[in-house]
């Protein structure tokens, strides 16, 4: 990740955790158009279960104590995170989050996700890379910053997270609907001739998605 990158993601970060949101926002416009035009992935296998999800404009999130990080168990026992990335072109996360090939990327408008996160009270955020120590912030202040914040060894994930904070809750995940990928792109070891194939196919016809597959090690 170059220099300026790094930087805008931590400047965004500080915006937010000082109620400065407006400048925040102004800061993520800046660092997604400058990256690829306004767009975030997400990187799934291709099956039933996603079909479903992408069939009813859903999202799902996993409770945040499945996440690496410090802070406080409680705290992150009733927050939820759902991830995205700003990089379509990276073999490694085809490789590890879309089965090798043979699952898929969905592609979102970044205007869209944050009209969803606005819609369902959630926090869009860029992630941190920073191996600084951030032991003296306590309270929903430091539970927040361990949330977001990934070892600089991660960089390369170029990762964004969707929070969400449900003191009243225990579910294992949530699902929450109200958002359609603009576009989906098959792997390059996608087989389409299977059932759940044709029915992402028909899906995307029936919701008017862009399907692409992607060429053998070309993207």
């Amino acid at each position: 990740m170059e220099d300026w990158e790094l930087f805008l993601r931590k400047a965004i970060f500080t915006d937010f955790l000082r109620d400065q949101h407006r400048d925040a926002e102004e800061k993520m416009s800046e660092l997604i158009l400058r990256k690829n035009g306004g767009k975030l992935f997400r990187y799934r296998p291709l099956d039933d279960a996603e079909a479903g999800l992408i069939n009813n404009g859903n999202v799902y999130f996993c409770r945040a104590v499945r996440f690496e990080g410090a802070g406080d168990v409680v705290m992150r026992f009733k927050s939820y995170l759902s991830c995205f990335t700003d990089d379509l072109k990276s073999e490694a996360m085809w490789y590890k989050y879309a089965d090798r090939g043979e699952g898929m990327c969905l592609e979102y408008n970044f205007e869209d996700l944050q009209k969803f996160a606005e819609a369902n009270k959630l926090v869009l955020l860029p992630v941190i890379y920073d191996d600084e120590e951030h032991d003296e912030l306590t309270g929903m202040v430091g539970n927040i910053l361990s949330m977001m914040t990934k070892s600089t060894d991660q960089a390369g994930e170029f990762e964004w997270r969707l929070w969400k904070y449900d003191k009243s809750s225990s579910d294992i995940g949530k699902i929450l609907s109200g958002v359609y990928p603009r576009k989906i792109h098959f792997g390059d070891m996608v087989n389409q001739d299977t059932g759940t194939f044709r029915e992402m196919n028909r899906i995307c016809n029936e919701k008017n998605i862009e399907v692409l597959i992607k060429e053998k090690g070309i993207y």
